[in-house]
């Protein structure tokens, strides 16, 4: 049985074409830029638009399409063209205490790795900490992304996750990824 919750989450094929329609028609305007890709918000819908030159990180998207329930760490991604545009679910401001925690994690975690001198992921830090004091919201948003990461089958995502305070965000109500 279909539950009514994941149904919409999902955008339909009429959804798709809409937005697809006001991107060429150019009702958008610039939400927000990184290295790799600028992000548009589509004007009157609750949805963002990214187009990114970093083609690992359109690998992800072209894996976790249409699969919301399946990768729950992930912003939802609803459509992607094939080349480095993708469409996905608008997600709001973490609070600052969860900014503090992700920051605090993310600055033991760099101390861990050079102490470590090589190659070590978000999750090998979390395994030899044990989550030690860190906020439990996060270790249990951390333990699904590792275990996202692994049903993506891409060879070193975790290694090559670009774990940062500003790539988490908040989307009904659980942290998930809005970069990767």
């Amino acid at each position: 049985m279909i539950r009514l919750k994941s149904l919409m989450r999902e955008m339909s094929e009429d959804d798709v074409k809409r937005i697809l329609e006001k991107i060429r028609k150019k009702q958008f305007s610039l939400f927000g830029q990184g290295d790799n890709g600028r992000v548009y918000e589509i004007a009157g819908e609750d949805k963002l638009f990214k187009i990114t030159t970093e083609t690992e990180e359109y690998r992800v998207a072209e894996t976790i399409v249409g699969r919301t329930a399946e990768f729950t760490t992930f912003i939802p991604v609803y459509y992607v063209d094939g080349r480095n545009m993708y469409i996905m679910a608008k997600a709001s401001e973490l609070s600052s205490n969860q900014k503090t925690a992700i920051n605090r994690f993310i600055i033991n975690y760099k101390t861990y790795a050079q102490d470590q001198g090589g190659e070590v992921s978000i999750f090998d830090y979390l395994d030899a900490d044990g989550g030690r004091d860190v906020d439990m919201q996060l270790v249990n948003f951390l333990r699904a992304l590792q275990r996202d990461i692994q049903k993506t089958g891409i060879e070193d995502l975790e290694l090559d996750l670009d774990f940062k305070t500003d790539n988490v965000m908040i989307w009904n109500n659980k942290l998930v990824m809005i970069d990767w």
